[in-house]
């Protein structure tokens, strides 16, 4: 499920993206908001100019990119990834990894999908080959970045690893929106969250 991106969705997530790189014409619309009504987590087209856009799922909470970043830092993605392999059985994160794979063909429009399997069939079967972030060896317990899985987490709302997840982040929401270059004073939309 997701939300289109309002007026006020977009000046939001301009200035949460502020230094990174981020192109609006890569939005489909928001698939979580925080406590405070800004947007987390946004779902994002298959293709942008005529090339791939791997990343099904965008982090934009910077309370949420500092955290993973940390996290990171700590050794996070292995940990992440040695979980994976201890308690998650090996069908179950291939069938995440083909679940992603499901939402980004469902978000080709079928003009676009035709044209891609008659003028560029390379290109049509790497991109329904690809998982989370478009990770081709379904097979392994890799994990590209936490930023990536957080993202897939709150979208979602299920994970493989959501336990892992959920402990090692322990809330989702900043504490003290003020702080972040998303809060809306008296704005926001109030979304109920599933976690």
């Amino acid at each position: 499920m997701y939300w289109s991106l309002t007026k006020e969705d977009t000046e939001i997530v301009k200035r949460q993206m502020v230094h990174r790189k981020f192109k609006n014409d890569i939005v489909a619309g928001v698939t979580y908001y925080c406590q405070w009504g800004a947007p987390q987590v946004l779902l994002c087209r298959p293709m942008v100019k005529k090339r791939p856009f791997p990343t099904s799922f965008w982090l934009t909470c910077p309370y949420l990119i500092q955290k993973c970043g940390e996290l990171e830092s700590q050794q996070g993605v292995k940990a992440l990834e040695e979980y994976l392999q201890k308690r998650v059985s090996l069908h179950d994160w291939v069938l995440y990894h083909v679940l992603h794979m499901n939402i980004r063909m469902s978000l080709f429009p079928p003009a676009q999908r035709m044209y891609l399997q008659k003028r560029r069939p390379s290109l049509w079967k790497a991109l329904r080959r690809g998982g989370v972030g478009g990770i081709q060896d379904k097979n392994s317990f890799k994990v590209k970045c936490l930023h990536l899985h957080v993202a897939s987490w709150l979208a979602l709302r299920t994970h493989p690893a959501g336990e892992w997840l959920h402990q090692n982040l322990q809330q989702v929401s900043c504490p003290v929106p003020e702080c972040y270059p998303c809060f809306i004073k008296g704005g926001g939309r109030n979304v109920e969250r599933a976690l």
